[in-house]
């Protein structure tokens, strides 16, 4: 299963000094594509920190930059599961610059991402929610023996 989200505009004060697109900013594109991919699961924004108290923050981070980005590109998001713990997700996030929406898609970047699993009550990691686990089996995304 992935998430896509195409021709996202960049703009100019998404840029760093030297005018390419800030590290910060491909952090909040993989925020939209965890949020996405939720979404496409059935889990709206928020569901399991309200339902459950249950967060999910970052645990590590990777990112791979291939080629600048200016606000002169428009950039396809593509959102993918890379691998199902026990307590966490990994999420691979790749990032295509092109010059126009039907443009030629240039990688420009890749970020792995893995979040994990958060009882905001007992302030401790825990396991995977059982409803976001059935959801994943469903579609055929299995948790990674190691």
């Amino acid at each position: 299963m992935a998430y896509e989200e195409k021709n996202i505009r960049v703009l100019p004060e998404d840029t760093d000094a030297f005018g390419r697109l800030n590290w910060r900013v491909y952090c909040r594109y993989c925020e939209q594509g965890e949020a996405g991919l939720m979404e496409n699961l059935g889990f709206p924004s928020m569901y399991f920190q309200k339902i459950h108290r249950i967060s999910f923050p970052r645990r590590a981070a990777h990112f791979e930059y291939v080629s600048p980005v200016s606000p002169e590109n428009l950039i396809d998001l593509k959102t993918e599961i890379k691998r199902v713990g026990t307590t966490s997700l990994t999420l691979q996030h790749s990032f295509f610059k092109k010059n126009r929406k039907e443009g030629k898609r240039i990688l420009a970047a890749k970020a792995e991402v893995t979040i994990v699993a958060y009882d905001d009550r007992l302030h401790e990691k825990t396991e995977l929610p059982r409803k976001l686990t059935d959801s994943l089996r469903a579609i055929g995304v299995q948790k990674k023996r190691k």
